[in-house]
């Protein structure tokens, strides 16, 4: 059997927990705390927990022992996307041709290569110019 838990974030900032005992329990200061909150108050049993955040539903199932992290510090993530000034008379074209030639990082780790050109005769190179 599979327990059913709600953590709602409230108007003035804080959470709340229910259905891990008869009574809510509110006022705690984060997600993080909230989560913790509940698997500790059933001892880690299987549950699904909806979360609502800002008007936002997000339902998550876990197992005995609640394996999975449904949070995360954000230590190791990419870098927040920079915000670069608006040059005074750049035109939206402009800006998009800028973004279109600035260098992409798709992976943290370089690879080899999927397809070499002598392995796949019709490889296509595509120049901005």
């Amino acid at each position: 059997m599979s327990l059913n838990i709600k953590i709602c974030r409230n108007s003035g900032g804080t959470w709340s927990v229910h259905g891990t005992s008869l009574l809510e329990v509110s006022g705690l200061p984060s997600l993080s705390a909230s989560i913790e909150h509940a698997r500790e108050a059933c001892n880690a049993a299987p549950a699904t927990i909806e979360l609502y955040v800002d008007g936002m539903y997000i339902v998550a199932h876990q197992e005995c022992g609640w394996p999975k992290a449904l949070v995360s510090s954000g230590i190791g993530q990419s870098d927040p996307v920079r915000k670069r000034p608006q040059h005074a008379g750049a035109t939206p074209w402009s800006r998009l041709i800028g973004w279109l030639r600035a260098p992409r990082h798709l992976t943290s780790k370089a690879g080899p290569p999927c397809l070499g050109e002598r392995e796949v005769s019709n490889v296509v190179s595509l120049k901005l110019v």
